[in-house]
């Protein structure tokens, strides 16, 4: 019930800093001097759908080319057991998808303090539209004009919708075909682009890739 609209134009990419990724200036001379043989363990803790993926394994693959680096990967079943049962390891890349219990790897970065790729935290923020782009706000990235549409608030100026032709206002801004639609929740990958009558009205459904297809237009 919560979704958000945003003009289709920005002329800037957007980047992520440091917040998501590991900081390694934290890293003393000490930490980046390895005892000659002692191989770095470095564990990837992933359902098995992203683990497991082509990709995934390919980088696996030129990761274990050097000789002092170990890779586990962490059992989809193993995952789902307590931390304390979790393999031990040197480092740790983490990251969340549908299914994943992200509060469980966080807590074995706490009882193992392995080094963190990948900020785990952040993972939660992510999983939230209205956090990443308060997130690119505050670190002066340029967006693209935003509004939400909160229709759960109990505040009735956070659901305000007046619908035209040609036209959305959400809360008093007025967003002008064409527009986005996005749900809150970055896991919710239906998203809808609005097109004005001038070029031809309705309006197109992204969603995730369904045999040949991503999309699906609508005349309504």
């Amino acid at each position: 019930n919560r979704v958000m609209f945003q003009s289709t134009i920005l002329n800037e990419e957007l980047y992520w800093n440091s917040y998501f990724w590991g900081d390694l200036s934290e890293l003393n001379d000490d930490d980046l001097c390895m005892d000659e043989g002692k191989q770095v363990v470095v564990g990837v803790c992933a359902m098995a759908k992203k683990s497991q993926s082509k990709p995934m394994k390919e980088i696996l693959t030129r990761l274990e080319e050097f000789e002092y680096i170990k890779m586990i990967v962490f059992p989809e079943d193993i995952i789902l057991q307590p931390v304390e049962e979790w393999p031990m390891c040197d480092c740790l890349v983490s990251f969340h998808s549908k299914g994943f219990p992200l509060e469980k790897a966080i807590q074995y970065s706490v009882l193992r303090h392995p080094f963190i790729i990948n900020n785990l935290d952040m993972q939660f923020d992510i999983q939230d539209r209205r956090r990443v782009y308060s997130i690119l706000e505050t670190e002066g990235i340029e967006i693209p004009r935003y509004a939400v549409l909160d229709r759960d608030s109990s505040d009735p100026k956070h659901y305000e919708l007046v619908e035209s032709e040609d036209h959305v206002e959400v809360n008093g801004v007025v967003f002008n075909k064409p527009f986005v639609e996005k749900p809150v929740s970055a896991e919710d990958h239906n998203i809808y682009i609005y097109y004005p009558t001038s070029a031809g009205g309705g309006s197109q459904r992204l969603f995730r890739k369904i045999g040949s297809r991503s999309s699906v237009y609508s005349p309504e």
